[in-house]
């Protein structure tokens, strides 16, 4: 009885060895490994793609959970599990895997390996044309407003990425800023939750739905104190220009003047038209006058 129960026991360690690195193996063999606070991307394998009416009812629950979860978990843990999750995506792709440097054109790739992206955290950043915001329909986590905004990165080719969160900056509380359809420099991290189905004109598109916990804005900042000094020697440099062409002017005008005053005749006194019939005077010969000498002569006179 006792060497049967001493066999049993070190039949069940030695299974137990054996399970480990069976279970080290089923980890590894998802490249997107969940990073710390990260979801299980199993979480979304029952949400539907391309459902023609949003968000099924049955897919709610995990719709409020996971914008629940990004409103509590810190946005730089988000990036820092997106990069993971980014390097992890490039490492698949011989292109990019080869080119280090080369830029991989992430929403293309979301578009067309949505299913490698769904469940995982990203991060996209480009221009929002449109943003609302309405009540949440009744959720167990106490989420009262949810945004939508519509992003648009430079590699969708004015394909929408529709973003829903929690949190917007103060000023874009009421939408995007009063006279303005557009603001840029927009970037947004959180969970590609599906392909999301929506009407343009008189056809149907897809779109890739990303819950994020919050907008993050940066807009440029314009220096007035700059812009005005920049302004100020603008337009000292233009006065200085004018000036100078000004002058420039002033001194030809004097040159000519004081050309007509030297070089062209003054004389007010009316041309007699007969002096133009007159031969002009035979000009001085120049030659030495011929001398007045008496003839000689070597006759005398007769007598």
């Amino acid at each position: 009885m006792h060497s049967y129960i001493k066999t049993l026991a070190l039949a069940t360690i030695f299974c137990a060895l054996a399970l480990i690195p069976t279970r080290a193996d089923e980890s590894s063999e998802d490249p997107f490994k969940p990073f710390p606070d990260q979801l299980a991307p199993s979480l979304f394998n029952e949400v539907e793609d391309k459902y023609e009416f949003g968000i099924r009812a049955e897919e709610k629950t995990l719709y409020y959970y996971v914008l629940k979860h990004l409103r509590e978990t810190s946005l730089e843990e988000q990036k820092q599990a997106a990069q993971f999750n980014l390097q992890q995506r490039r490492s698949e792709l011989k292109t990019f895997k080869e080119n280090p440097k080369l830029k991989l054109p992430v929403f293309p790739d979301i578009f067309k390996n949505s299913n490698r992206y769904k469940g995982r955290l990203v991060t996209l950043t480009g221009r929002v044309r449109k943003l609302i915001h309405y009540p949440a329909e009744k959720n167990d986590y106490g989420i009262k407003t949810l945004y939508e905004a519509w992003l648009f990165t430079d590699d969708s080719q004015q394909n929408p990425t529709v973003v829903i969160c929690t949190e917007v900056p103060p000023e874009l509380k009421d939408g995007l800023p009063q006279g303005t359809d557009v603001i840029d420099h927009v970037t947004v991290t959180g969970y590609l939750f599906k392909m999301y189905v929506y009407n343009a004109q008189d056809t149907t598109r897809v779109a890739p739905l990303i819950l994020t916990g919050q907008l993050e804005w940066t807009p440029q900042i314009v220096d007035e104190r700059g812009s005005q000094l920049f302004s100020q020697i603008l337009a000292g440099s233009l006065i200085i220009l004018i000036v100078g062409v000004a002058f420039a002017m002033w001194k030809a005008s004097q040159k000519d003047k004081q050309f007509r005053e030297t070089r062209l005749p003054t004389s007010d006194d009316p041309v007699s038209f007969n002096q133009l019939e007159q031969q002009p005077a035979a000009p001085l010969s120049k030659s030495k006058p011929e001398s007045k000498t008496e003839p000689k002569s070597d006759d005398k006179t007769p007598e």
